[in-house]
């Protein structure tokens, strides 16, 4: 099913949900948009006192008792419209609705499909009347009816629930008279009956089909940084009018770019291994008008050497590059002067963390909560091994007090000389325990006090993005880290602790673990810094804008584009 929390655009700063349930939606959205004013609404006063607890308004109204102006509400930047607000709904009710939407704002529907097989199967099954709810063409002409110019359709899919039922051969030849009883009933069945229901996302502006945009990335790497630098953004973007994006493994397939009038091909680390690849495949962009863009968020060089011996041919055969760090975009600029920083965000804001609670849950097990350390990070034997005898001096120092999580990295776990340590794994995963599912390491960054980033000083290294910094603040570690990537973002003594050798690192060590009052401040200021800037909701469009700015110079950049294919094919020769 649809995460509906995530098809809100983020930029909403007001949202109003009509059949928030028990307000699970707008917990949700919350986490991606902290700074957004939700209202949700419904029926039932059981789920409502649910909704109070997770939403700054939640009000029990029946579709006709609906009024915003009593409710102090005149604006808002989407509003929702799901079952049970939408049986029985009129033009006039929706005109009457729609009329706080801003605008730029959206409306989105959550349709049931009166279609769908189990819903029809239930309601031959109920011994009561069950309410009967619009069908998508009837939604269609009422949206067109008040003023809606611009409509998307998504069908949404139980596929866990329904794929054994599917592809039962019973289930196929019961669908030939399921669809003949339906037409006697009139229900439709004119779409995809295992849709169990429809997404629909409105907006008052129609987009030509010229202005419409798709982002469709190649992605070279999907276990490290695809998240952040790929699938994160793509979800964000794609909640505007008339923005798609897509994301795909390996070769490009041209049908999914379908219905847009601009297309913006990502390379996501992918490396041309010839001149002739590179020109052929940039060539055939060319022809179709697309925007080519590589996307890099490592030292390029690092892991493809022979980059430097082709003269950066990723960067040179795109019309621009998108990068993590100002390091990296000064590495590329002498291949591609078309630059453009994008740093890594959080996509959502994780809970705060309640010491309070924590402490009390130890003091009640019968002692004072310890003091976790955790590090996660791969190949970074040669970054820990200055500080490993400061940690273990730590450990014997302090006993159980002080506890370790490791992931990924088997080497620092066997190089710590205390008991009291934990090497983080995930069954079924592979690479012999050096990834686990991101969720996992976020819940036990979560449970982590101290937060380890050591970086040497390298020309690898000094391309890294401050990542590990934001996520550990969001979760309430401080960060213990090197100067390296980190002195640009983490104020010393404040946000996190820089250490410059090894006897600093000991010292500040020591105060981190010994006063919990200097730890818990650190990491409250941390997390406020993470709230107010370093969340996707507040950058996001600066990407989207870009992609839009580089259209209108298409041509320009194209010109550009061709000089330096001229110029790769003149080095090629000699």
């Amino acid at each position: 099913m649809l995460d509906l929390a995530a098809e809100i655009p983020l930029r909403a700063r007001r949202v109003v949900e009509l059949g928030c349930g028990r307000g699970e939606t707008g917990e949700a959205f919350l986490r991606l948009q902290p700074g957004a004013d939700y209202w949700g609404a419904e029926i039932s006063r059981e789920a409502v006192r649910a909704a109070a607890t997770r939403l700054p308004h939640a009000i029990c109204a029946l579709p006709e008792q609906v009024d915003f102006g009593s409710w102090g509400l005149y604006e808002a930047d989407a509003l929702i419209l799901r079952e049970p607000y939408l049986a029985g709904l009129t033009a006039e009710r929706l005109q009457e609705w729609a009329s706080i939407i801003s605008e730029e704002g959206q409306l989105l529907i959550e349709l049931p499909h009166a279609g769908y097989v189990r819903r029809v199967m239930e309601q031959l099954a109920a011994r009561e009347n069950v309410p009967a709810l619009p069908t998508l063409g009837e939604i269609q002409e009422l949206a067109k009816a008040v003023g809606f110019a611009e409509l998307q359709v998504t069908e949404l899919m139980e596929d866990e629930a329904d794929r054994e039922l599917r592809e039962s051969p019973e289930m196929a030849r019961f669908l030939a008279g399921f669809v003949d009883l339906c037409h006697c009933l009139d229900w439709t069945v004119s779409t995809n009956v295992w849709a169990c229901a429809y997404f629909l996302r409105l907006s008052r502006r129609e987009i030509p089909v010229s202005r419409r945009l798709l982002v469709h990335t190649m992605l070279g790497e999907t276990i490290v940084t695809a998240r952040a630098r790929v699938y994160d953004p793509g979800n964000a973007v794609r909640t505007e009018m008339g923005v798609g994006a897509v994301a795909e493994r390996g070769g490009y397939h041209p049908e999914l770019d379908r219905g847009y009038g601009q297309v913006a091909i990502v390379r996501q680390r992918l490396h041309y291994t010839s001149y002739e690849q590179a020109f052929q495949t940039v060539a055939a962009l060319r022809s179709m008008g697309q925007l080519i863009v590589t996307e890099n968020d490592d030292n390029p060089w690092f892991f493809e050497k022979e980059q430097e011996d082709s003269h950066g041919l990723d960067f040179a055969c795109s019309h621009a590059v998108q990068v993590s760090t100002g390091v990296i975009a000064d590495m590329v600029r002498p291949f591609n002067p078309h630059v453009r920083v994008f740093a890594n965000q959080l996509k959502e804001l994780p809970p705060r963390r309640d010491y309070a609670r924590e402490q009390l849950r130890h003091a009640q097990a019968g002692g004072p909560a310890p003091v976790t350390i955790f590090f996660g990070a791969l190949n970074r034997t040669s970054e820990w091994q200055d500080i490993m005898p400061a940690l273990n001096e730590a450990a014997r120092r302090y006993g159980d007090r002080l506890r370790f999580k490791v992931l990924s990295d088997r080497g620092f776990y066997e190089a710590l000389e205390t008991e009291a340590k934990e090497f983080v794994t995930e069954e079924g995963r592979d690479y012999g325990g050096q990834f686990v599912s991101y969720e996992l390491y976020q819940q036990t960054l979560h449970a982590s006090d101290i937060s380890l980033l050591p970086l040497r000083d390298t020309e690898f290294n000094r391309a890294k993005s401050d990542l590990k910094f934001i996520e550990s603040a969001g979760h309430g570690a401080v960060v213990l880290a090197s100067p390296v990537v980190y002195e640009q973002t983490v104020r010393d003594g404040c946000t996190g602790f820089i250490y410059r050798n090894q006897r600093e690192f000991a010292a500040r060590l020591t105060l981190l673990v010994e006063d919990e009052v200097r730890r818990r401040e650190m990491a409250e200021a941390a997390y406020g810094y993470v709230r107010r800037e370093r969340l996707l909701c507040q950058h996001y469009l600066e990407r989207l804008d870009w992609y839009r700015e580089l259209f209108e110079r298409l041509p320009e950049l194209d010109r550009a584009l061709a000089q330096r294919l001229e110029q790769a094919e003149k080095e090629r020769r000699a």
